[in-house]
């Protein structure tokens, strides 16, 4: 009897370091954008959890030039143009706890859009499940904890997409 159940600790162990190391890899693939908007596979995105402390949020970046009503946001520049860049937004509850994080990624060319979805959608669905699509969206739900959302927000002017991170709790 101990035998099985050590086995099986075994067997969970090193499927959740399978999952870790696919993970990493799909975040390896994901390319310069991705990684410089997630920061690292680890936590929900930008080494964040929900529930944490919304004091405790530690962002380097520069505060973007319009604030929210709740909560702070950051602007990440990804070259020296100023059309490509993402608003990265922090939402805490009536708590102070993060509860929401919201990307608006723009994008100096129409062509970079979906070329940024696909990327996306390979490092989401390695590290939250298969997503499902609906129409313009890419809806991820089988997290217990994380409802994500992505869509091509493009207009001909602003080509672009949002990325929304809440806590399912």
């Amino acid at each position: 009897m101990t035998l099985q159940s050590c086995s099986q600790e075994k067997q969970s162990e090193n499927v959740a370091k399978d999952q870790t190391e696919a993970i990493s890899a799909a975040w390896e693939e994901s390319g310069e954008w991705v990684q410089k908007l997630s920061l690292s596979p680890s936590k929900i995105i930008r080494n964040a959890s929900w529930g944490q402390d919304f004091a405790s949020l530690q962002d380097t970046l520069e505060l973007a030039e319009s604030q929210p009503d709740k909560g702070k946001s950051y602007t990440l520049y990804f070259d020296d143009t100023d059309l490509n860049f993402s608003d990265i937004t922090y939402i805490p509850n009536d708590q102070n706890k993060l509860t929401e994080i919201d990307f608006d990624i723009f994008v100096d060319s129409s062509e970079d859009v979906q070329p940024l979805i696909d990327k996306w959608k390979g490092y989401l669905d390695s590290k939250f499940g298969a997503s499902e699509v609906k129409g313009q969206q890419i809806l991820w739900a089988k997290d217990k904890n994380t409802r994500i959302l992505l869509e091509n927000v493009s207009t001909p002017k602003d080509p672009g997409i949002k990325l929304s991170f809440k806590s399912a709790n």
